[in-house]
C-alpha cells in the first residue's frame, strides 16, 4: 500500500498515529468518531495502514502484511 510506504518515512507520525487510533473500552477506535458519536470498529483501516507502515519500517515488504481489510483469495 502506498500510504503504508509514505508514513513508513515519517517516524513521528507513524508513532502518534499507532497512539491516536487505539481500541476504547467497547472496542472502537478512539479517533475515528462522527460528530454523532458513531465510531469505526477497532483496529480501523487507519490503524491497519499505520500496522502495515510499522511492518515495512521494521524490514517488511510492502502489502505482505495481512489485516481485517484485506481483500481474500
Amino acid at each position: 500500500m502506498a500510504l503504508a510506504s509514505i508514513l513508513s518515512a515519517m517516524p513521528d507520525l507513524l508513532q502518534r498515529t499507532l497512539q491516536q487510533h487505539s481500541p476504547d473500552p467497547a472496542g472502537y477506535c478512539r479517533e475515528c468518531r462522527e460528530a454523532s458519536g458513531i465510531a469505526a470498529i477497532w483496529p480501523c483501516a487507519t490503524r491497519e495502514v499505520a500496522e502495515e507502515a510499522q511492518y515495512i519500517r521494521r524490514g517488511g515488504l510492502p502489502g505482505t502484511l495481512g489485516g481485517r481489510h484485506r481483500n481474500r483469495v
